[in-house]
């Protein structure tokens, strides 16, 4: 779910001409995620041999330790270069993303509305990226956080957001309180588990083996559809600017 949400993936998405040409990605997507996965896990299995009882954080150091172990040095310098190519074909697209929704969803709203310039887009994009990407390399050098940790808890809020999509896309009776009311619920949830989950790396929700993800997104659908209900409902000119009218 973590991935329908992700903002430089609607872009992509809206770069398609028609409907039709998702047909042939989302019938070869679960083919290739086997293609992709199976190794992966595999590899995974094979390396619980040459270091066993590894448990929590530890296991996802198993390519990096299985790299030492059999790869020589140049082959570690190739595999290296992989991973940094693959890292970068997912961090211009978010970068850039954040770009235009800095400049089309704060600036031009907030500020300017449509005075700006194309070239002054441009530019106010490019500041909202170097400033996205030093910010990073800063917190690099002083949080020792790991990456699949960050990813997971990324994910986790992304993939709790995905009602208020789903809302948007298919549900006319969604209202703006349902939405940020839901939105607020994440957040607040995001934020305890995330400080819950520093003092006890394996918790779970009540001890009960359920991660927290799970409860965030019922708390976020239930917030969202009861927030909806007990509020007034959109008005019809709004709802035709974005659905088409039912045929009778």
């Amino acid at each position: 779910l973590s991935v329908g949400m992700f903002p430089h993936m609607f872009m992509h998405c809206l770069t398609a001409k028609s409907a039709r040409t998702f047909r042939w990605p989302l019938i070869c997507y679960p083919l290739c995620i086997a293609l992709v996965w199976i190794p992966s896990v595999v590899l995974g299995m094979l390396g619980s041999v040459d270091f066993p009882g590894l448990r929590g954080p530890a296991a996802n150091s198993i390519l990096i330790r299985m790299i030492d172990l059999y790869a020589p040095g140049v082959l570690a310098g190739l595999l290296a270069a992989g991973v940094f190519a693959a890292i970068m074909s997912s961090l211009d697209s978010q970068v850039l993303s954040l770009g235009t929704m800095f400049t089309q969803d704060i600036v031009r709203h907030y500020r300017f509305k449509d005075n700006m310039s194309e070239r002054q887009q441009v530019r106010s994009g490019r500041l909202f990226v170097f400033s996205i990407l030093a910010l990073t390399y800063v917190l690099s050098l002083v949080v020792d956080r790991s990456i699949f940790k960050m990813a997971i808890w990324s994910f986790t809020g992304f993939a709790a957001l995905f009602p208020v999509v789903v809302a948007a896309l298919f549900w006319k009776r969604s209202t703006t309180f349902g939405v940020v009311a839901s939105v607020v619920s994440v957040v607040v949830m995001w934020i305890y588990f995330f400080l819950v989950s520093r003092q006890f790396p394996d918790y779970t929700v009540l001890g009960t083996g359920v991660m927290p993800v799970a409860a965030m997104f019922l708390v976020s659908s239930a917030t969202l559809v009861i927030g909806s209900l007990l509020t007034r409902p959109p008005e019809a000119a709004r709802i035709e600017r974005f659905f088409k009218p039912d045929r009778t």
